[in-house]
């Protein structure tokens, strides 16, 4: 199973609600939380196959800028 994690900034309740719903229409994600994090939000998913770029894609057809974060 896959992992990765994006932050995201500050935005509106409106637009971490419409994250909400592209995360869950999203079918290669199994599982993801949304936690505070620095100056935004920390996204974090799990599935089989994550294309990272689909989800960035996604977030932003929604006007939501994320950044994939890199694990050492």
């Amino acid at each position: 199973m896959d992992n990765l994690k994006f932050e995201i900034s500050t935005i509106s309740q409106n637009q971490l609600s419409k994250v909400k719903e592209i995360l869950n229409d999203l079918v290669d994600i199994k599982d993801w939380q949304i936690a505070p994090y620095i100056d935004g939000y920390l996204v974090s998913v799990r599935g089989i196959n994550l294309r990272c770029y689909a989800i960035l894609q996604s977030l932003l057809s929604i006007g939501v800028n994320a950044e994939k974060l890199y694990e050492e």
